[in-house]
């Protein structure tokens, strides 16, 4: 089954005879029994090790399926947002991967419609979080579509996400915060700025969430980012330069040659830097050693 009939399957569901949203458990099951038509057997050697301990927690449903089965989800749960709340907390809560990116599409719109209610239930999502796939669906499906329309209400909100005890919703503060400047170019220095108190956080899953945020907010405007790594000449612990280092080790191509003026900032942290930090730094240097030409004029 592919995702335009996966599609066409969800409609059935919520539009047949027998569909009830005042009974979350059988659409739920309903669901499951129609993303499993889309599982198909891994090649020897070729399973997927998803790093949890749960066996039934993935089975490896294609992302597209899900996010199919998510979209109709929503096109429906938009016009009864209350009456889809129990699904998408039953979908996230029982029904493993799957589910959580089924709900995490279908909170979307959801959300779009009724920010006020279903906000918080993001909030609570976001700390039940188990790894990175989880998590960076629910900020790119669910949380990214109001910030986006509405930067002006919720940028400072899913800012006090960056600093919350919860490292996943941490990431997904960032994440989403960081993805925002793509389309709202005028929002890339606040969006630097929120993003900032993440910088020497110890996770990994956030340190690399931070790393992406930042990369991401110079596709709207290069200079915030710029200032934000020169103001940074005095941090030494390893944590904030892997992130530092790893800004520049993979940015993308076109933009690289902008950043190859601070190669004498990335020279000079050899000096001071902690000592487990130097292979990062190297790897910085390298790059912006290699970036040639004249950077353009910073947009």
């Amino acid at each position: 089954m592919d995702a335009k009939e996966a599609a066409a399957a969800t409609r059935d569901t919520l539009h047949g005879s027998g569909f009830d949203p005042g009974d979350p458990a059988a659409i739920a099951r309903s669901l499951r029994a129609l993303w499993l038509r889309a599982v198909r057997p891994a090649a020897p050697g070729m399973e997927r090790d998803w790093g949890i301990t749960d066996p039934n927690f993935a089975v490896g449903v294609p992302v597209p399926v899900l996010v199919a089965i998510g979209q109709e989800i929503g096109r429906v749960a938009r016009q009864h947002v209350p009456d889809f709340i129990p699904l998408a907390q039953l979908l996230w809560d029982k029904y493993g991967r799957e589910g959580r990116i089924v709900a995490a599409v279908a909170l979307g719109p959801m959300e779009l419609a009724e920010p006020q209610r279903v906000v918080p239930v993001l909030y609570r999502l976001a700390q039940t979080c188990v790894f990175w796939e989880d998590c960076d669906q629910l900020a790119i499906k669910a949380v990214d579509p109001v910030l986006r329309r509405d930067p002006a209400t919720w940028l400072d909100y899913f800012g006090s996400w960056v600093t919350d005890e919860n490292k996943w919703v941490r990431r997904a503060g960032l994440t989403a915060i960081g993805r925002l400047p793509i389309k709202r170019a005028a929002c890339a220095a606040r969006c630097v700025e929120l993003l900032a108190p993440a910088l020497g956080d110890p996770d990994t899953d956030v340190k690399r969430a931070l790393s992406f945020a930042l990369r991401l907010t110079a596709r709207g405007q290069v200079a915030p980012l710029k200032a934000f790594i020169v103001a940074q000449q005095h941090v030494t612990d390893v944590h904030s330069l892997w992130v530092l280092s790893d800004v520049i080790r993979s940015m993308t191509p076109e933009l690289l040659p902008h950043f190859a003026g601070l190669l004498p900032v990335y020279q000079a942290w050899l000096d001071t830097a902690d000592p487990q930090a130097r292979r990062s730094l190297e790897g910085a240097i390298q790059k912006l050693s290699a970036a040639s030409g004249q950077p353009k004029a910073d947009r």
